[in-house]
């Protein structure tokens, strides 16, 4: 198991590998009178959090501070909660799926069975990367909450829909270090790391480039990217960006004159783009398409079938 690393005076992170292309970096932010765990990864991730927390350095684990609601990011909440009295924070669109396992499994990768089947096999896949539980949620916060934790040391909420429509981003404010969930999605994973809102996801990557100049942010520690400075982090947002647009292009290539379904374009995405077609790609796929038919771009013709506009 890796050590955990000093990203700042006040933010500690640590890295489990979940595959060899996909890591997951958890963070405690250590303030003169408490803690704020974000994010509570896997239920497998219950000893690299307990190492994390050793930076603790007896303070109290007040908070729970959560991104978002997929299963890599609350797996520990509710041991934490019971074992430490902390309270779980999180976005208010968040809330079903962190206390209710069974619903979030059911709307997360069950969603279109006739594309990609409900089968004991993809559920034996899933359930070792759920809780038992989930967990009560203690408080609700939106943009510009702030949680305290002493000597001014202080996490400051901001919405950054996208990847999914509730989830937040945390700035502890002394240190100006942004804590990212997976508002930054992974670009050069086997799958589709996915988005839930393209235009919101548009919007999002640009709010980030604002905040890093409107608040001075020094480093941006993420989910899913080792931390980067300011600098970089910029660039990876011009990355992200070029995806999101390539992701976009390709979607739009089989939509003409001729009737085509959404399991033709989620194909075809995913053939185009060399990833594995799953749940979290028909999601996106779907996404798009909805906002293709909001904006007229595109019309239905019959249940699931599509032709431009």
């Amino acid at each position: 198991m890796e050590q955990a690393i000093e990203l700042s005076e006040t933010v500690v992170q640590i890295r489990q590998e979940l595959t060899p292309e996909i890591p997951l970096y958890m963070h405690a932010v250590i303030g003169a009178d408490a803690v704020a765990l974000v994010d509570g990864g896997l239920p497998a991730s219950g000893a690299h959090i307990d190492r994390l927390l050793e930076s603790r350095r007896g303070r109290p684990l007040r908070y729970l501070a959560n991104t978002h609601a997929h299963h890599d990011h609350i797996g520990n909440f509710r041991r934490l909660r019971d074992v430490h009295g902390s309270l779980a924070v999180a976005a208010a669109g968040a809330v079903p799926w962190i206390e209710d396992v069974d619903r979030n499994l059911r709307e997360f990768a069950l969603h279109h069975p006739d594309l990609v089947p409900d089968t004991p096999e993809l559920r034996a896949e899933l359930a070792s990367t759920y809780a038992e539980q989930g967990c009560p949620v203690d408080v609700v916060v939106g943009e510009g909450a702030i949680l305290r934790l002493g000597g001014g040391v202080e996490l400051e909420a901001f919405e950054l829909p996208g990847h999914v429509h509730a989830e937040l981003g945390w700035l502890e404010r002394r240190s100006r270090c942004l804590i990212l969930g997976d508002t930054v999605t992974g670009t050069d994973w086997p799958i589709f790391h996915g988005h839930l809102d393209p235009r919101a996801f548009a919007a999002t990557l640009h709010k980030l480039r604002a905040l890093i100049d409107e608040r001075d942010i020094t480093s941006v520690a993420m989910s899913h990217y080792a931390p980067r400075e300011a600098s970089a982090f910029r660039t990876l947002l011009d990355e992200v960006t070029t995806y999101l647009q390539r992701i976009w292009a390709v979607v739009r290539e089989p939509l003409g004159r001729e009737p085509v379904s959404l399991e033709d374009v989620w194909l075809h995405t995913c053939r185009a783009m060399g990833k594995e077609p799953e749940f979290r790609s028909v999601a996106m796929v779907r996404a798009h398409l909805d906002d293709l038919l909001r904006t007229g771009e595109i019309r239905r013709v019959a249940a699931d079938l599509y032709v431009a506009a």
